[in-house]
C-alpha cells in the first residue's frame, strides 16, 4: 500500500525538477520501466541526424526526441512574435512623424511671424536655424524618451506575463530608438519649416 504523504502545487512551464516519488525498495522493480538520457551536444544537424540513425539502427526500442527542432520552431514563433511587435512601434512611430508634419503645417504662420518680429530685432538667418533645429531638437528628444519608455514598458508586459520569460531591458535598443526618433523628428521638423527663415519681415508685419 501507498501513502501520499506530500501535495503541493508545480509549475510545468519551466525544466526544473517537479515531482520525486520515493518508494520502499522492492515495489516497482517487476512494473514497465522507462529510462531517459538527455545527450547535450552542440554538434551540427546532419551529424546529429547520423547519430540518431545510428542509435536507432542499434537499440530499436530506443524513442528520440531532438530537442533542437522543437528550440527551433519556439525561435521562429518568438522572432515572428517580436517582429509583429516591431511592426506595431514602427507603425505608430510613422504615426507621430505624419502627425508632426501636420502640426508643423498648422503652425507654421506663427513661426513666420515670429521669424519676422526676431529678423526685425536684428536675429541673422543662422540664429534663427540654430534657434529652429534645437526646439525640434528638443521635441524629438521627448519623444523619443516617451517612445522608449512606452515600447519598454509593453515589452516587459508580453515577456513577463504572456511569453513567461526572464525579462532584460537592452540599453542599446532603447538608444537606438531615442536617438534615430530624435533625429528623424529634427530632420523633418527642420525640413518642413526651413523655407520661414527666408520669408521678408517687412511684408509679413504689414500683413498681420
Amino acid at each position: 500500500m501507498l501513502k501520499l504523504r506530500v501535495v503541493r502545487k508545480i509549475d510545468v512551464r519551466n525544466t526544473r525538477t517537479v515531482f520525486i516519488f520515493v518508494f520502499r525498495p522492492g515495489t516497482l522493480e517487476s512494473a514497465p520501466q522507462t529510462f531517459a538520457l538527455p545527450v547535450i551536444n552542440k554538434i551540427p544537424a546532419v551529424e546529429r541526424a547520423r547519430f540518431q540513425r545510428r542509435v536507432i539502427d542499434s537499440f530499436p526500442n530506443v524513442q528520440i526526441f531532438d530537442v533542437q527542432d522543437i528550440l527551433t520552431t519556439v525561435t521562429k514563433l518568438i522572432n515572428n512574435f517580436v517582429l509583429a511587435i516591431s511592426f506595431v512601434g514602427s507603425f505608430v512611430m510613422l504615426t507621430g512623424i505624419l502627425i508632426l508634419i501636420g502640426s508643423v503645417s498648422l503652425t507654421k504662420s506663427q513661426r513666420i511671424y515670429e521669424n519676422a518680429i526676431l529678423k526685425t530685432l536684428g536675429a541673422k538667418r543662422g540664429s534663427l536655424l540654430t534657434i529652429l533645429f534645437t526646439e525640434y531638437a528638443i521635441l524629438g528628444l521627448l519623444a523619443g524618451l516617451i517612445g522608449a519608455f512606452f515600447a519598454t514598458l509593453l515589452s516587459f508586459a508580453v515577456t513577463k506575463y504572456i511569453l513567461n520569460f526572464d525579462w532584460e531591458f537592452d540599453w542599446l535598443l532603447a538608444v537606438l530608438g531615442v536617438v534615430i526618433t530624435a533625429l528623424l523628428v529634427t530632420f523633418i521638423g527642420t525640413l518642413a519649416s526651413f523655407d520661414v527663415l527666408f520669408k521678408k519681415p517687412l511684408s509679413i508685419l504689414r500683413s498681420q
